[in-house]
């Protein structure tokens, strides 16, 4: 099992890259799931696109949540452990609100994601939304659609937003679709809610891109259908889900880790944006390392570094890896557009900022060579009459625009 997802970034271009090992993928549902094998030519696209990938499917007719949460076989699936994914998939009418109040289902929710993470603490939990069913070709029977997708994606954002999880939009493609060409069915007929061959490839494209958060075209799986048809779905898919991550709540509740940084000749200061946090790793790439949240590094020499921060968080982890060029970046490279000076440098006894606009949004960190934080203030004049003889850094910010920028000084 993946316990460790990379993101690479090289000159601030994020790609999404896999470990070596299987991504193991749950999907629970019904005949909407299981309908022509769709779980399996998602694992076959994803195969294709070198995410090497294993797709488990329990999956019964005519049930949803409501049988789900009492079924011993189910929860005998989630003490397997080791999976990287689990789909859950509301009934249809269970989605709708129909069968049963949203507010109910969302209680069989809790009672199946409580249990996945009991024994699968660093899965994503993620749900179906289900793409109901057009019942005739008229504008009416086109309003009508449309009016209960509208109840779905609701019932789907309060689930989400209710279990902090995210959702494969598969209701969305379907509609986006239906919406552009009503000649290109998704349904097996108009009275069917189940997927066609051609519904269920939309569904495996959005569940590849939705889990992996790349691409799906160029996949040269087809299942059933034409290499044209398989190129329009990919590009719906990519389309409905990279364009609108937020949307279905993707990376809204367990956003990627992240850092800035801001260089000052030879030293990096490091800040960690990482949400949901236990604790750091920190590689500086020369040897160097360090566990605190926001260290500052000073580097011998000039050269590429390639940094990683590791996130820990209820005993999953995952790293974010940047490459740094020392010898062409420089504060003004990553951004910085605070004009400050300090006096007098070096310095004995009062340290003086000069800002061009002296407003209350600035704050001044001053760290020592090791990075540790010395001080902390807002006033443009600093007593450091009795700091010890040595180099020292006083980092600038904007607490209103957060651009920060960072000066070295001496205090004689």
């Amino acid at each position: 099992m993946k316990k460790t997802v990379i993101l690479l970034l090289v000159i601030l271009n994020p790609i999404l890259c896999s470990a070596q090992d299987t991504t193991r993928v749950l999907f629970v549902g019904n005949s909407i799931t299981y309908f022509n094998n769709m779980p399996f030519t998602f694992e076959e696209i994803a195969n294709s696109l070198d995410e090497t990938t294993k797709v488990t499917m329990f999956a019964m007719g005519g049930t949803g949540f409501v049988d789900h949460a009492v079924n011993p076989l189910v929860f005998d699936l989630f003490r397997q452990g080791n999976w990287d994914f689990i789909v859950l998939q509301p009934g249809t009418y269970e989605a709708l609100g129909e069968s049963y109040p949203i507010e109910q289902t969302l209680f069989r929710a809790h009672i199946l994601v409580d249990s996945i993470y009991r024994y699968n603490p660093c899965t994503k939990v993620l749900y179906y939304e289900v793409p109901w069913g057009v019942f005739g070709d008229t504008h009416d029977d086109l309003i009508n659609y449309n009016n209960s997708m509208k109840i779905i994606l609701h019932n789907l954002e309060f689930l989400s937003d209710s279990t902090q999880l995210f959702f494969a939009p598969v209701g969305e493609a379907f509609m986006t679709s239906y919406n552009i060409d009503q000649d290109v069915s998704l349904w097996n007929s108009y009275t069917d809610i189940h997927p066609n061959p051609r519904g269920s490839y939309l569904a495996a494209c959005i569940f590849y891109v939705t889990m992996f958060q790349k691409p799906s075209l160029g996949s040269t799986v087809l299942s059933t259908i034409t290499a044209g048809e398989a190129a329009d779905f990919q590009e719906l898919a990519d389309n409905i889900v990279l364009g609108h991550l937020s949307d279905w709540r993707i990376n809204t509740y367990y956003p990627l880790p992240d850092f800035s940084y801001t260089i000052s000749s030879d030293t990096i200061f490091f800040n960690n944006q990482s949400h949901f946090t236990d604790s750091v790793f920190w590689d500086f790439g020369d040897g160097g390392s360090s566990q605190k949240l926001n260290p500052m590094h000073i580097y011998s020499s000039s050269g590429n570094y390639t940094i990683s921060l590791t996130r820990h968080f209820h005993g999953c982890e995952q790293t974010v890896i940047k490459d740094i060029n020392l010898s062409s970046l420089s504060s003004q490279d990553v951004g910085s557009k605070i004009q400050v000076k300090i006096y007098p440098n070096p310095v004995d006894k009062i340290l003086y900022i000069d800002l061009e606009r002296k407003e209350n949004i600035y704050q001044f960190e001053i760290y020592n060579q090791a990075g540790v934080l010395f001080h902390k203030t807002d006033e443009f004049r600093i007593n450091v009459s009795e700091y010890p003889g040595g180099f020292y850094f006083i980092k600038i910010i904007n607490t209103k625009s957060f651009e920060i920028e960072v000066l070295k000084w001496v205090k004689s």
